[in-house]
């Protein structure tokens, strides 16, 4: 999935930075999830990795990528209809989904221009035919799970493969703050669903990883004492839920159907918009951050032009931990551009350096 912030081609950076530290794989947690990259990255390398999120659509993801352990089967009773016992593989249960019959519902009638909805507003998130096979999918994964047929983790493993899917076919520039006026090709393509791989384990150690949905705090309270706590937050003043509002709609569902608002139909998000993208509010939610972890060691993956000036990092970080062992390790990386430069918008440059910040602590 297209993602601000995503980590995937910084992870051989990560975790160097790992290995250059002497850090050997033990108990991580990851508060600011994301789509996971790094957290299947961590698990990978074998470490047990608790990871959170605010977002119903990163929870999905954690899910599917860290918190089960292997490719899990499903009932026969998906695929034939039948009270047998057999198991059928995750496979089959994607080409039975993915047969399913076309039928308009709220991504339709909202997201496309097939529904009054969404011509009325001009949106164009989805062609009418995609929109219908997203909202078939999507409704029958919500019936299998109330009819007992499919549990928590094989439904989000479910909806994330139907998260990238669709994130595959919309009709945007990487987010959801907007939809492009005409159709590009992508957005003219039939949707697909391709499976999504579990990390495997490469030991018992890394065994137990989990996922949550909720605050940063909660989870690091609930985490306790760990070796490590990987802190990827927000840099800058976009608010995720308005970015992704409909990746997060996807992994939330529309039971009852939420109040949409604006021309792009936005969800409620007020409990899902984060200090870490307010200016005036980012340096207290850091050292909040630090005060309430038990972690030994404490790392932060932030961008060079992000809220946070270098100096109050570096001083939140020493003032947490062991002064002499706080480092900066860098790695600059092509810049993330939705569009190309124009009267509203001036990006500064195509490169962009991530600083990893890490201290010790007691």
């Amino acid at each position: 999935m297209r993602y601000i912030g995503n980590k995937t081609k910084l992870v051989p950076f990560l975790l160097g930075t790992l290995s250059k530290l002497g850090l050997s794989p033990g108990v991580a947690c990851d508060p600011f999830a994301g789509t996971a990259s790094v957290g299947r990255a961590l698990k990978t390398a074998g470490w047990r990795v608790h990871c959170g999120d605010l977002l119903a659509v990163s929870y999905a993801y954690q899910v599917a990528r860290v918190e089960l352990d292997r490719t899990p089967s499903f009932p026969g009773a998906l695929v034939d209809g039948s009270g047998s016992r057999r198991s059928v593989s995750y496979s089959a249960v994607l080409r039975v989904l993915g047969a399913s019959s076309p039928r308009g519902g709220f991504i339709t009638e909202h997201y496309t221009p097939g529904g009054a909805v969404g011509r009325k507003h001009g949106r164009m998130y989805y062609t009418p035919e995609n929109g219908a096979v997203i909202d078939a999918i999507r409704d029958r994964i919500e019936a299998w799970h109330a009819e007992g047929l499919v549990d928590g983790p094989r439904k989000q493993l479910l909806l994330a493969t139907l998260i990238q899917a669709a994130d595959r076919v919309a009709n945007t520039t990487g987010v959801y703050a907007s939809f492009v006026k005409s159709w590009q090709p992508n957005a003219t393509r039939p949707l697909r669903l391709r499976p999504l791989r579990p990390a495997v384990p490469p030991s018992a150690a890394a065994r137990g990883c989990s996922a949550y949905r909720g605050t940063a705090e909660d989870l690091l309270r609930q985490a306790g004492a760990v070796d490590l706590v990987y802190l990827d937050p927000p840099y800058n003043e976009r608010q995720y839920p308005g970015y992704y509002h409909l990746p997060e709609l996807l992994a939330q569902g529309w039971d009852p159907p939420p109040q949409l608002r604006g021309k792009t139909g936005l969800i409620p998000d007020d409990d899902l918009r984060s200090d870490w993208c307010r200016r005036g509010r980012c340096e207290a939610a850091l050292t909040s951050l630090l005060d309430v972890t038990d972690a030994r060691h404490v790392l932060l993956s932030y961008n060079d032009e992000g809220l946070l000036p270098r100096e109050s990092i570096e001083s939140a970080f020493r003032e947490a931990g062991d002064p002499d062992s706080f480092r900066v390790f860098t790695r600059g990386y092509r810049r993330y551009r939705s569009d190309s430069d124009g009267p509203a918008r001036q990006y500064r440059g195509n490169a962009v350096r991530e600083r990893v910040y890490h201290v010790r602590r007691p």
